[in-house]
C-alpha cells in the first residue's frame, strides 16, 4: 500500500512542479523578459518541495525520483536541451535526498520536522544557484560574461527574496502536511 501511495505522490508532485516550471519559469520569463524574474515565485516550489519531502517520511529515492520525472517531462515537452539548471536540480536533489532523509528520523522523534524542512529549503535554493554557476561556467559560458550578465545581478537581488520565500514556503508546506496527515 505504501509503495503505490508513494508512486502516486511522485507522479503528482512531479507533474505539479512541471506545470509550475512551465507557467512560472518559462512563460513568465518569456513574457516579462527580465533575467531571473521567475525566482520571485520560488515560494510555490518551496511549498511543493517541502510538502513532498514530508509526505515521503524519510524514505529514500522518492524525492530524487520525483525530480527526475519532473526534469524528464520538462526535457520532453518544453526544452530538449539539458541546461545547467536541470543539471543543478538533479545533483541538488540527489544530495538532498541522501542527506536530509538520513536525518528525517531524528528530527521526527524530536518533533522538529519544520526545522528540517526549513534547513532543506534554504540549502536547496542557495546551492541551486551555486551549482547553476558551476555547471554554466564549466560547460557552457565564459566565467566573466556569466558572472557579469547573470549571476551577480540576479543573485545579489534575488537570493534574499528566495531565502525569505523558502522560509515561508517551508512553513506553508509543513502546515499543509499536518492537515493532510490528520485526514489520512
Amino acid at each position: 500500500m505504501k509503495n503505490s501511495r508513494d508512486i502516486a505522490l511522485i507522479v503528482m508532485f512531479a507533474v505539479l512542479i512541471f506545470i509550475f516550471r512551465f507557467f512560472i519559469g518559462r512563460a513568465a520569463g518569456l513574457v516579462i523578459g527580465i533575467p531571473g524574474f521567475a525566482y520571485v515565485f520560488t515560494i510555490f516550489y518551496s511549498i511543493v518541495q517541502s510538502l513532498s519531502f514530508l509526505m515521503y517520511k524519510g524514505r529514500r529515492w522518492r524525492l530524487f525520483a520525483q525530480v527526475l520525472l519532473s526534469v524528464s517531462l520538462f526535457l520532453v515537452f518544453i526544452d530538449p536541451i539539458l541546461r545547467p539548471n536541470e543539471m543543478a536540480i538533479l545533483l541538488n536533489f540527489l544530495i538532498a535526498d541522501i542527506v536530509f532523509n538520513s536525518f528525517y528520523g531524528s528530527f521526527e522523534r524530536k518533533n522538529k520536522l519544520l526545522w528540517l524542512t526549513i534547513i532543506f529549503q534554504v540549502y536547496y535554493w542557495t546551492t541551486f544557484l551555486l551549482l547553476t554557476l558551476l555547471f554554466s561556467v564549466a560547460l557552457f559560458y565564459p566565467f566573466e560574461a556569466f558572472m557579469k550578465n547573470w549571476f551577480i545581478p540576479v543573485v545579489s537581488v534575488m537570493l534574499p527574496i528566495m531565502i525569505i520565500e523558502a522560509l515561508a514556503g517551508s512553513y506553508i508546506g509543513y502546515k499543509i502536511y499536518l492537515r493532510v496527515e490528520k485526514l489520512a
